[in-house]
């Protein structure tokens, strides 16, 4: 009887009663929690010297269409609506010093959008331009 005692003293080690239902602790395999601890130190190393890695700089990105996005993006919003002139074959009738002077100081009532972009983003613009028909 002690023995059967001592037994179900052992078993219930690893059990609390509550409310009437038996709750079990059942122990973690070691392997886990090495794992655990493995994945949480690189993820704090990861967090620490590589903070930004990922991010694509600016310069680093594709800028071959950089003026046509600009175009598509801005100039068509008024150009292709009728509400301004129609911008096919323009580097036929202005020189490229004129375009790119509308381009940065606006007339009459298109807005000057050269505060928007950089000298060079202006002549991608201006290269699309000449491609335009």
């Amino acid at each position: 009887m002690k023995k059967e005692n001592q037994q179900h003293d052992e078993d219930r080690k690893d059990e609390d009663l509550v409310s009437g239902i038996k709750i079990e602790h059942n122990k973690v395999p070691k392997l886990l929690v090495a794992v655990f601890y493995v994945v949480a130190i690189w993820a704090i190393g990861y967090a620490i010297f590589m903070p930004g890695k990922l991010e694509v700089e600016p310069e680093a990105a594709p800028q071959d269409n950089k003026g046509e996005l600009i175009f598509t993006g801005t100039c068509l919003n008024c150009h292709a609506t009728g509400a301004a002139p129609d911008l096919k074959g323009v580097t036929d009738r202005l020189k490229e010093e004129d375009i790119k002077n509308v381009i940065k100081n606006g007339r009459n009532t298109m807005p000057a959008i050269g505060h928007l972009y950089t000298d060079k983003e202006i002549d991608k613009v201006y290269e699309f331009l000449e491609d335009y028909r």
